[in-house]
């Protein structure tokens, strides 16, 4: 079973970093089929707006904030540590205040593709490429279903987990394309980048440090 899990995780890194470096080439060069690929997600999305529809997509897309995801996982990182997961705390706190910020800061200034051109419902400060709510969000929500597959007893606790934080991780990179700050292809290449470095991370604790839990 946890030869099947680390091949399965394998799989899903390169897969995601395959994807990354697919879209990424795409903005760089200009590619039509990004452009389509936007245009077609992104009026799926906005067809959907209404005024009730608006208000909560704002505040879903502010729960990834960096300031509110800051304070979400130190506050989950010192309840680990309360309960004696220093390895799970210290998993969840480099991932999430170390990593998920400065690398999605590093590749936004190295590709520097301008925000969408639609009304911005919501303030934004940076480039575009990679969406760094969906990156961040991933890598938090992604690493809470690492350590909850490991601590939680029942399956069906890991089953209600699990299915809770990927609604979160979905929602908030739809949110981004809703409210006019982000196109398809960065939320899909913040999913994917923050997928990565999560599993790389993943792999340098379970081979240097005795695992995540």
């Amino acid at each position: 079973m946890k030869k099947q899990l680390q091949k399965l995780s394998t799989l899903v890194g390169l897969v995601s970093l395959l994807t990354f470096l697919v879209l990424t080439y795409g903005v760089l060069f200009h590619k039509e089929w990004i452009s389509t690929f936007d245009s077609y997600f992104g009026h799926a999305v906005r067809s959907l707006t209404t005024p009730t529809l608006t208000s909560f997509m704002v505040h879903l897309t502010k729960l990834g904030n960096y300031e509110s995801l800051l304070g979400f996982t130190v506050g989950a990182g010192l309840i680990l540590f309360l309960v004696r997961k220093v390895r799970a705390a210290l998993f969840l706190l480099i991932n999430g205040v170390v990593l998920a910020g400065p690398v999605n800061t590093l590749i936004k200034h190295l590709i520097n593709r301008p925000r969408p051109t639609l009304p911005h419902m919501v303030a934004v400060h940076s480039s575009s490429f990679p969406s760094g709510h969906s990156m961040s969000i991933m890598i938090v929500a992604g690493s809470l279903i690492l350590l909850a597959n490991r601590i939680l007893r029942t399956n069906t606790q890991k089953l209600i987990v699990d299915a809770l934080l990927m609604i979160v991780i979905i929602g908030i990179g739809i949110s981004r394309i809703y409210v006019g700050v982000h196109f398809a292809s960065d939320v899909l290449g913040g999913w994917t980048l923050g997928a990565v470095t999560l599993l790389i991370s993943q792999w340098i604790f379970n081979k240097f440090a005795g695992g995540i839990s």
